[in-house]
């Protein structure tokens, strides 16, 4: 979850939605105050891959080859 309580009580002069934003599904707002809100909605896909050991009970994880820094 975000919050965005820098948003509150702004006056709203326009809302844009753009169904294929630069990132994928955007909403624009601009403000009477000159400011302008946007968010991206974007999916990223990763590819998890883990080495585990089954003894019974929870599973040992030997190896995790799973790169957090490059999503795919």
């Amino acid at each position: 979850m975000i919050e965005c309580k820098d948003l509150a009580g702004k006056i709203v002069r326009a809302v844009t939605l753009f169904e294929d934003g630069r990132d994928g599904p955007e909403i624009s707002i601009d403000f009477e105050d000159g400011s302008n809100f946007n968010a991206c909605f974007g999916v990223r896909t990763s590819l998890e891959a883990k080495l585990t050991l089954d003894e019974g009970g929870q599973p040992q994880v030997l190896k995790n080859y799973t790169s957090l820094a490059n999503p795919i």
